[in-house]
């Protein structure tokens, strides 16, 4: 059986199903938009201003704001492929598991450049934060300090709170967790290592590098739109030489729609 047999409805899902399950950056964004994209598609976001509370004074007429909303653009503008060939494909898929690895790779590949692009987009919302070397006094202090702005700007207790870090960061983290997940299987497929407060703790290396700090960070699921979808996937074979091939084409986007709800904390 050749690889030009192949169902392409199959392997676009397969793969698509190996973005969603690797843990990282753009796993702990918000999804809802995703349905909705195409390719090269800008998706607007929806929001209402809530409308002003007044005081009622019985007897007097009532006072009626004109409801207004709001709108921001998530565009879907990255691009990302892997083109992989294989000599001799019907020998190559004599071996099990041989063709379905090189698309489990690609796969991984793809999240990854996603995650990069998501640490990219948080870079430019640290300019005010200051730098903290890693030791637990000064970190501690700063993550309270990130709780503290997020309630401020109104997150509540019943969000999902996310704090990402650098291993470095972690490992002096550590002792304060409230919980260390070493047995949570579903935790940890996740990527989760523990809680500390409100927080979801995850070790993440795909964080933005300023070549002196790690930009961590501490937000809710909300902060960062994220839409991205498998657009094309083919098998077909090169003219010039005696292989097949299988390319897959990744489209996505991301912004940050919440930027109150995010804290970076920069670590060196």
């Amino acid at each position: 059986m050749a690889i030009t047999n192949f169902q392409q409805t199959l392997w676009s899902k397969k793969i698509q199903v190996q973005l969603d399950t690797v843990s990282g950056l753009k796993s702990r964004c918000d999804y809802q938009f995703e349905g909705e994209i195409k390719l090269g598609k800008e998706l607007k976001i929806l929001g209402v201003t809530r409308p002003t509370i007044k005081t009622y004074i019985p007897g007097t007429a009532l006072v009626r704001d004109a409801g207004t909303d709001s709108s921001q653009s998530l565009l879907i503008n990255q691009f990302r492929y892997f083109d992989v060939e294989v000599e001799n494909i019907d020998k190559a898929q004599s071996v099990s598991g041989l063709l379905e690895a090189l698309v489990s790779e690609g796969s991984k590949g793809l999240a990854l450049e996603a995650d990069k692009y998501i640490a990219t987009l948080t870079s430019t919302h640290a300019s005010a934060s200051a730098s903290y070397a890693v030791a637990k006094a000064t970190i501690v202090d700063e993550i309270e300090k990130g709780f503290a702005i997020l309630y401020t700007n109104n997150c509540t207790v019943a969000d999902t709170f996310h704090l990402e870090v650098s291993p470095k960061f972690y490992t002096t983290l550590r002792p304060v967790l409230t919980e260390v997940f070493t047995s949570n299987e579903e935790m940890i497929k996740k990527g989760v290592v523990g809680k500390y407060g409100n927080a979801l703790v995850s070790i993440d290396n795909m964080l933005f590098d300023n070549a002196t700090d790690k930009f961590c960070l501490l937000r809710t699921t909300k902060a960062i739109a994220y839409a991205g979808q498998i657009d094309k996937t083919e098998a077909f074979k090169p003219e010039d030489g005696f292989t097949d091939a299988v390319k897959a084409l990744y489209v996505f986007g991301a912004k940050i729609v919440r930027p109150e709800q995010l804290y970076v904390i920069k670590a060196h």
